[in-house]
C-alpha cells in the first residue's frame, strides 16, 4: 500500500510537470504586448502569471519567482547604469575643466618664461655697470629677487602641468572603464529584457554546449566592481578638484608675492634714478662753479701777467734812463734829483715785479688745480650720465612687459566653462 501511494504521488508529479507546456497556449499574452517600458518591468512577472487565469497552482514556485528575479535584476542593472552614466558625465566635465586649467597653465608658463628672460636681461644690464654704483645697490637686489620668484613660479607651473597631464590621463582611463561598464550594462539590460519577453515557441539559435562556456562572476564581485568603479571615479574627480583648488590658492599667493616684488623693484628703480638725477644736478652746478672759478683765475693770471709785463717795461725804461744819465761827463754826473727819482723808480719797479711773480705762480697753481678738479668732475658727470642711461634703459625694459590683465582660468572646485580668456577669474589681475 505504501508503494502504491508513492507511485500515485509520482504519477501526479509527472502530470504536473507534463502540464507545463500549457503556458505556450497563452504566448499571445506576452508575444502581442508592445515594447515594454522600463517603468512597467516590475509588474511584468505578475501580469504574465495573472494571464494564465486561475490555474496558478499548475506553475511551480521556481517558475513563478523567476520573473520577479529578472525584473529585479533589470531594475538593479538599470539603476547602476544610470549611476555610471552620471559618473561619466562628471568625469567628462572634470576632464574639460582640467584641460582648460592645463591650457591656462601653459599660457602662464610661456608668459613667465618671457618675463624670466626679461628679468635676466635687466640683471645683465645692471651688471654691465661693473662696480660703478653697485655698492649696496637695492635695484640689483630687487631685480634678482624678482627673477628668482619668477623662476619659482615657472618651475611650479611646469610641475603642475605634468600633474594635470597625469590627472587627465587617469580621468580618461577611468572614463574608458566607465564607458565599457556602461555598454556592458546596456547589453545586459537588453539581454535581460529579451529573456523576460522571450517566447518559448520562438526558434532561437543556440550555441552547442561545447562552444558556449560562460565565465561566471559572483554577485558580490559584480556589486563590488560597480561600487569600486564609481568610488574610483569619484575619488579621481575629488582629487582633481582639490588639486585645482590648491593650484588656485598657490597661484594667487605667488601672484601677490610677484606683484609686491615687482612694485618694490619699480620703487627702487625710481628712487635710484631720482637720486642719480639729484647727484647729476649737483655735479652740473659744481662744474659751473669750477668753470667760473677757472675763468676768474684766468683773468687774474692775465692781469698779473700784464702788470708784470708793464713793470718790466717801466723797469727797462728807467734802467735805460739811468744808463743815459750815467753817461754825463765829469762833474755833471752828480747825485741830482732826476738820478734819485730814477733810482727810486727802478727800485720800486723791481720790488713790484718781485711781488707780482709769486702771485702769478700762485694763481697759475690754483688754475691748474681748478682744471684738474674740473677734469675729475667731468669724469664723474660722464659716469653718472652713463649710470642714469643704464638705469633708465633697465626701467623701460622692466616696464615694457606687464602681466596680462585679461588672463583667466577655471580653477574653482565647481566646474565652470569659459568662452574666452576673460570669462573667469584672472590670477594676474
Amino acid at each position: 500500500m505504501w508503494r502504491h501511494g508513492a507511485l500515485k504521488e509520482d504519477l501526479m508529479s509527472s502530470e504536473v510537470r507534463l502540464s507545463l507546456p500549457v503556458l505556450s497556449s497563452n504566448r499571445n499574452v506576452v508575444g502581442h504586448r508592445p515594447q515594454l517600458q522600463r517603468n512597467r518591468l516590475l509588474k511584468l512577472g505578475e501580469e504574465t502569471i495573472c494571464s494564465l487565469g486561475d490555474d496558478i497552482s499548475r506553475i511551480p514556485y521556481a517558475t513563478r519567482s523567476i520573473m520577479r528575479h529578472l525584473s529585479t535584476r533589470h531594475t538593479e542593472v538599470s539603476q547602476w547604469k544610470s549611476q555610471i552614466s552620471e559618473s561619466i558625465g562628471k568625469v567628462d566635465r572634470e576632464i574639460t575643466v582640467v584641460e582648460q586649467v592645463k591650457d591656462f597653465a601653459e599660457g602662464c608658463l610661456q608668459e613667465k618664461q618671457v618675463y624670466s628672460q626679461l628679468m635676466s636681461d635687466c640683471v645683465s644690464i645692471s651688471n654691465s655697470l661693473g662696480s660703478v654704483g653697485q655698492r649696496q645697490d637695492r635695484v640689483i637686489t630687487e631685480l634678482k629677487k624678482e627673477e628668482q620668484l619668477t623662476n619659482e613660479i615657472r618651475e611650479m607651473l611646469q610641475r603642475n602641468i605634468c600633474i594635470l597631464l597625469e590627472k587627465r590621463g587617469s580621468l580618461k582611463a577611468i572614463r574608458a572603464q566607465l564607458l565599457a561598464d556602461f555598454r556592458d550594462k546596456g547589453e545586459a539590460i537588453k539581454l535581460t529584457t529579451k529573456c523576460i519577453v522571450h517566447d518559448v515557441n520562438t526558434l532561437s539559435s543556440r550555441l552547442p554546449a561545447t562552444q558556449y562556456r560562460p565565465k561566471y562572476v559572483s554577485y558580490n564581485d559584480w556589486l563590488s566592481h560597480c561600487r569600486e568603479l564609481r568610488r574610483a571615479a569619484d575619488n579621481l574627480i575629488n582629487n582633481s578638484s582639490s588639486f585645482r583648488g590648491n593650484m588656485r590658492f598657490t597661484l594667487a599667493n605667488l601672484k601677490n608675492s610677484l606683484e609686491r616684488q615687482r612694485r618694490s623693484t619699480v620703487d627702487a628703480q625710481r628712487k635710484k634714478i631720482n637720486d642719480l638725477t639729484r647727484v647729476q644736478d649737483a655735479l652740473i652746478w659744481e662744474r659751473q662753479q669750477i668753470r667760473d672759478e677757472i675763468s676768474d683765475l684766468t683773468t687774474d693770471v692775465h692781469k698779473v701777467a700784464c702788470q708784470i709785463q708793464n713793470c718790466d717795461s717801466k723797469l727797462q725804461r728807467a734802467t735805460q734812463r739811468l744808463d743815459i744819465l750815467h753817461q754825463r761827463p765829469r762833474r755833471e754826473l752828480c747825485l741830482d734829483q732826476p738820478l734819485f727819482s730814477l733810482t727810486l723808480e727802478k727800485d720800486d719797479l723791481e720790488k713790484m715785479a718781485a711781488g707780482l711773480c709769486p702771485i702769478l705762480k700762485r694763481s697759475q697753481r690754483e688754475l691748474e688745480v681748478a682744471h684738474r678738479h674740473l677734469t675729475i668732475l667731468e669724469e664723474k658727470l660722464a659716469k653718472n650720465v652713463r649710470i642714469i642711461e643704464v638705469e633708465q634703459k633697465c626701467q623701460k625694459l622692466h616696464q615694457s612687459f606687464l602681466p596680462a590683465l585679461d588672463t583667466s582660468v577655471i580653477l574653482a572646485n565647481k566646474p565652470r566653462f569659459s568662452t574666452g580668456r576673460s570669462s573667469a577669474f584672472s590670477y594676474l589681475q
